[in-house]
C-alpha cells in the first residue's frame, strides 16, 4: 500500500492559501500513481445561489473544452456523486450515455480513474477526482488506495470550502442576544412569546429581529432563519 509521508500530510494541513494547498494535494495524488486531480465545489450560498468552484492540474485545454461544451451538466460522475459518497470508478458503463465526454476526456490522458465526494450538514459538496492515461483501476487498487482519497476529500473541502463560503457570503456577525431571539424564533415562538422568555419587550424583540434579517440580507423573518441554519448559527 502506498504510504504518504508524514511531512506531505503536515504541509497540506499547514497551508492557508487555497492554490498552494491545492498543490500539495496534486503531490499527494500523484504519490498514489495518479497524474490528474480534479476538484469541484458545489457551494449554497445565501442569498446568491449555488456557486461551483474547480480545481485541477488538468491540460489546459481539455479546461477550456469541458467549459465551452458544458460537460459539467452531462458529466454522470457530477450527478451520481450528488448521491453517493461511494467511489465512482471511471469505465465505459459509467459513461455510456455521454460516449463523447468519454472519448473527450481520453484524448487527454483522463482515461483511468475514480470520483469520490463528500457532503456537509450545511449541504456543501466537494468532488475530487483522480486520473491517468494508462493502467486500469484495479479492484485491489481501488480498496488500497480509496481510504487515502477520501481523506483527502475530506480535508479539502473542510479548507477550501470555508474559504470560498467566506469569501462569496461573510458569516453574518449576530450578537448573543441577536442569536438568542433567532433561534426561539425558529422554534416557532412569537415576539410576544420570545420576549416572555427573554424577559424583554416585544418591541425589543423585534428590533432584534429588524437588526438580524438586515445581517443576514434576508427579505424577512423566515428567510433570516433559513440563512442562519444554512450558515451553522442556528
Amino acid at each position: 500500500m502506498p504510504h504518504w509521508k508524514s511531512e506531505q500530510l503536515q504541509q497540506l494541513l499547514e497551508e492557508k492559501e487555497p492554490q498552494q494547498v491545492f498543490g500539495q494535494a496534486v503531490k499527494l495524488a500523484q504519490a498514489l500513481d495518479m497524474e490528474f486531480i480534479g476538484l469541484t465545489l458545489h457551494l449554497h450560498i445565501a442569498a446568491r445561489g449555488p456557486q461551483i468552484v474547480l480545481y485541477n492540474n488538468y491540460p489546459s485545454a481539455w479546461n477550456t473544452l469541458y467549459q465551452a461544451e458544458d460537460f459539467i451538466n452531462i458529466d454522470p460522475t457530477v450527478s451520481k456523486c450528488h448521491h453517493t459518497t461511494l467511489p465512482l470508478v471511471w469505465n465505459d458503463d459509467l459513461f455510456h450515455e455521454v460516449p463523447q465526454l468519454r472519448e473527450a476526456a481520453s484524448a487527454y490522458g483522463m482515461i483511468h480513474g475514480w470520483s469520490q465526494s463528500v457532503h456537509d450538514q450545511q449541504h456543501n459538496e466537494s468532488q475530487l477526482s483522480v486520473s491517468r492515461a494508462e493502467g486500469a483501476v484495479s479492484r485491489d487498487e481501488l480498496f488500497e488506495k480509496s481510504a487515502q482519497v477520501m481523506w483527502l476529500c475530506n480535508t479539502l473541502h473542510a479548507a477550501l470550502s470555508t474559504h470560498h463560503l467566506a469569501k462569496y457570503s461573510p458569516l453574518p456577525q449576530l450578537s448573543e442576544r441577536e442569536l438568542e431571539v433567532l433561534k426561539w424564533s425558529a422554534a416557532g415562538k412569537t415576539a410576544a412569546d420570545v420576549a416572555m422568555i427573554l424577559s424583554l419587550s416585544t418591541s425589543t424583540v423585534n428590533f432584534h429581529i429588524r437588526s438580524v434579517i438586515s445581517k443576514t440580507n434576508a427579505s424577512n423573518k423566515a428567510g433570516a432563519i433559513a440563512i442562519a441554519a444554512l450558515r451553522g448559527l442556528l
